[in-house]
């Protein structure tokens, strides 16, 4: 697992608050619950790697989560959605990874600090994030992600390397290819 410090915050949270997040759904695929905390481990265990982690990533998501980015598209609704937006952002950035710094959890909502780092026409590029991370019933339904787009943007128009891989990104996948 990657090394990185979790810092939670804990103030102000009321007993309920406190209930509705000691109880999430840390695998959709079998029911398995948890703390909070152990949700923000396995996130943190996808992002090492998430091109050989993509399944672990989709198992912490409800199956009709909602995801929000400011990029195109700017949201995507279901689990298929999901893995088709996952699926094109490791196609063009397949080297892709994020560093947790932080979270803080209240009520329903989890808000989880972190760095993207990708190469972009053999660049090293980095973006700072928060993920807003919405639950209901113990299922991550809805993640919102604040960034600034034109970290990405111009990382990909920069040279003709980096175009290519951002067509890549907008290339279908074809079936039987890895």
């Amino acid at each position: 697992m990657a090394n990185v410090s979790l810092n939670k915050s804990t103030t102000d949270r009321s007993n309920a608050e406190t209930a509705e997040l000691s109880g999430v759904i840390v695998d959709v695929r079998t029911g398995e619950r948890s703390a909070i905390a152990s949700w923000v481990e396995a996130f943190t265990y996808v992002w090492d790697n998430p091109n050989e982690r993509l399944e672990r990533l989709l198992g912490l998501l409800s199956d009709d989560v909602v995801l929000k980015a400011p990029i195109k598209p700017p949201m995507s609704r279901g689990k298929v959605a999901a893995r088709k937006g996952f699926e094109s952002a490791l196609r063009g950035m397949p080297d892709l990874r994020a560093d947790i710094h932080h979270w803080s959890a209240s009520g329903n909502t989890l808000f989880i600090e972190l760095t993207f780092r990708a190469t972009i026409g053999g660049h090293q590029v980095s973006w700072h994030d928060v993920d807003r991370i919405t639950f209901r019933a113990g299922e991550a339904v809805e993640r919102v992600a604040f960034f600034d787009p034109s970290v990405i943007r111009g990382a990909f128009f920069r040279n003709f390397a980096a175009f290519r891989q951002f067509r890549r990104m907008r290339k279908p996948r074809q079936r039987g290819a890895s």
